[in-house]
């Protein structure tokens, strides 16, 4: 089998196509577990709002002595579903 040359329509040309998406790279600057004070800069919200939305279940947070931390990758499904009534 040969290869044929493809003729393509005037006006018309090859292009590369898209990288494919890379995997988010936010935060990367924090660790894996986020504190209250991270999450709170991070979203640009009060302590307090952040400390109501970990309550509430909106952001999920778990316990480690005396302070409440939240996985990044938690983080970032809240954020990728919006803040809600946060702001």
């Amino acid at each position: 089998m040969s290869a044929q040359a493809v003729q393509l329509p005037p006006g018309c040309k090859i292009v590369e196509a898209p990288a494919a998406p890379q995997p988010p790279t936010w935060f990367e600057d924090y660790g894996d577990l986020l504190t209250t004070r991270d999450v709170a800069e991070i979203i640009q919200q009060s302590a307090q709002t952040v400390r109501r939305l970990m309550a509430h279940g909106e952001i999920p947070a778990c316990p480690i002595g005396r302070r409440w931390y939240t996985p990044k990758s938690e983080l970032v499904k809240f954020i990728e579903r919006g803040l809600g009534d946060a702001a």
